[in-house]
């Protein structure tokens, strides 16, 4: 692997100094401290990790033209490193199609790392929006499992719900009437049956904003739609995907939501979740690891999500997952605090929870604790 780490460097802070000649370029930036420690399902040591990343995210604007990055420098500190879920993940080839990511350095208990963790041109034009490099592209509604997030997924279980590991890809997107969208996406790969290539119509009809979307994802053949409104009071959500591999086989996965937000700023959203296509429980745990997806071994689960902002300082986020099939459960508390300082700085504390049978999907896995603090400049 190349190391690029010197031509990004140098290529942010060339930036950086052009701004006082460049009247359309802005930076900002982030330094983020999570600590995550729980017990290894290998061979049940306990361990601990301690992630520190400092993020740069300048952008430039010419024209049409509009220039954004965010690039990473990463230190990852603790015994996490020496568990075996650690010695697995290095195994893991990354998805990414452009080499933009590596080691800087490594022993026994430091590794230092960098990635490009979003870069992209967009070009608007007459014909629509053009954008090109590392993005996230996210077709989704559902607020817990999302369905249409083919290129983007995220497990409900991330300890990062907004961290998305982005895809290299160009796209283009342009408005259709005053209230719709027509996108579609081109994410090459090394392997042709690897690559993806999609497109989804977008538009408020009947009060109902809906959508639909048709594809070929690394070799698999999806078709969706989607859609989203509200009636007396009452927010509904919902994605219908059918796929079919080059094998033949098919299946469906389904989300159907209902929310209500009440004037104390307290949000509710209940989910269903259908997923007609489960794995097999025997080394799920740690395939989860090695997965670009979610996998779920159940084929009926319901999800509780509620949040709030008790005051300008101070707000929470519950989620609470129910596998219907093996009875077996989760509980995700997290909470923020703004810190009474001048810079934007937050602390977040949260915890997942377990429970079930030792051979159901959640009740083999340990409990995870977790504390974060994030400054933005």
């Amino acid at each position: 692997m190349v190391d690029r780490t010197p031509l990004v460097a140098v290529g942010l802070a060339w930036l950086m100094l052009a701004s006082n000649a460049a009247a359309d370029f802005s930076h900002s930036g982030s330094l983020k401290n999570l600590s995550a420690g729980s017990r290894s399902l290998v061979d049940e040591d306990r361990y601990f990790s301690n992630l520190t990343r400092l993020r740069l995210e300048p952008r430039y604007r010419y024209e049409d033209w509009v220039l954004d990055a965010a690039y990473d420098l990463e230190l990852v500190t603790g015994s996490f490193l020496d568990s075996p879920e650690f010695a697995l993940l290095r195994e893991v080839p990354d998805p990414r199609y452009w080499d933009l990511q590596g080691d800087v350095y490594e022993s026994g208990d430091v590794l230092a790392r960098h990635q490009l963790y979003r870069g992209t041109i967009q070009w608007r034009s007459p014909a629509g929006d053009f954008r090109f490099g590392r993005q996230q592209v996210n077709w989704s509604t559902a607020l817990i499992w999302n369905p249409m997030d083919i290129l983007n997924p995220v497990s409900p279980l991330n300890l990062e719900p907004d961290e998305r590991i982005g895809v290299d890809a160009v796209l283009w997107d342009s408005p259709w009437g005053a209230t719709g969208r027509i996108s579609a996406v081109h994410a090459p790969q090394h392997g042709d049956k690897e690559a993806s290539t999609a497109a989804r119509a977008k538009r408020f009809v009947a009060g109902v904003d809906a959508s639909v979307m048709i594809g070929d994802f690394a070799g698999t053949t999806k078709a969706g739609v989607s859609g989203s409104s509200s009636v007396a009071g009452t927010g509904w959500r919902t994605e219908l995907v059918w796929s079919e591999a080059d094998t033949g086989d098919g299946y469906w996965q389904g989300v159907a939501d209902l929310n209500w937000a009440y004037r104390n700023g307290f949000n509710l959203a209940l989910e269903y979740f259908y997923n007609g296509q489960p794995a097999r429980p025997g080394n799920l745990d740690l395939l989860r690891l090695v997965s670009t997806r979610p996998l779920y071994t159940g084929r009926h689960y319901i999800g509780l999500l509620a949040w709030q902002d008790i005051n300008p300082f101070w707000q929470y986020r519950v989620v609470v997952i129910r596998n219907a099939d093996d009875a077996s459960w989760v509980l995700y508390p997290r909470s923020t605090w703004t810190l009474p300082f001048k810079r934007e700085i937050y602390l977040t504390a949260g915890a997942q929870w377990f429970g079930g049978d030792d051979d159901s999907e959640y009740g083999r896995l340990e409990p995870v604790g977790l504390m974060e603090l994030q400054w933005f400049f």
